[in-house]
């Protein structure tokens, strides 16, 4: 009985390691030169997306580091979408570049899930309520600006659009 025990609470252990283990697709072979390449790259853009947003921000990471910069290079050359970088929305995430790096993850998968939202402070929001709920849970809250306590305060209270454009 003790060994059925023992055998379960391994795999159950072992499934739960796999379930929440997220690789990086291979960024090398993903040549962004051309109008094209940039939109043949966004499924690996969404995995690069989704492997932020299910890891640790962590600057030693050497494969994080990768996709933030995949992504930033994305960003800047895809022809299909236009990124807003307001100061009005970042500088609540200018102490720490992790911080901005999830921004502009969540700004990332908010546009390509709501392609007709053309309007920024949509898409803002849109980014705002993605990015909050994982700076909450994965980063250091110790490093938080009393800003950035605000605006999670007003998002959890609904007030998030009335708190950055009143």
């Amino acid at each position: 009985m003790r060994k059925t025990i023992f055998v379960f609470f391994l795999l159950l252990s072992l499934q739960t390691g796999l379930s929440y283990g997220q690789e990086l697709p291979n960024l090398k072979g993903v040549k962004l030169n051309k109008r094209a390449s940039y939109k043949q790259a966004e499924p690996t853009v969404l995995k690069v997306i989704d492997y932020l947003f299910q890891t640790p921000a962590d600057r030693r990471n050497k494969s994080r580091n990768d996709a933030g910069q995949f992504l930033v290079n994305w960003m800047n050359g895809t022809p299909d979408y236009v990124f807003y970088l307001e100061e009005k929305e970042t500088h609540f995430f200018n102490t720490d570049s992790d911080l901005l790096l999830m921004y502009m993850a969540a700004l990332t998968k908010f546009s390509l899930a709501h392609p007709a939202v053309k309007e920024k402070q949509e898409q803002a929001l849109g980014a705002m309520n993605l990015v909050l709920p994982y700076l909450y849970q994965q980063s250091d809250k110790k490093t938080w600006t009393k800003e950035l306590w605000q605006l999670y305060d007003a998002s959890k209270n609904d007030k998030l659009k009335e708190f950055l454009y009143r």
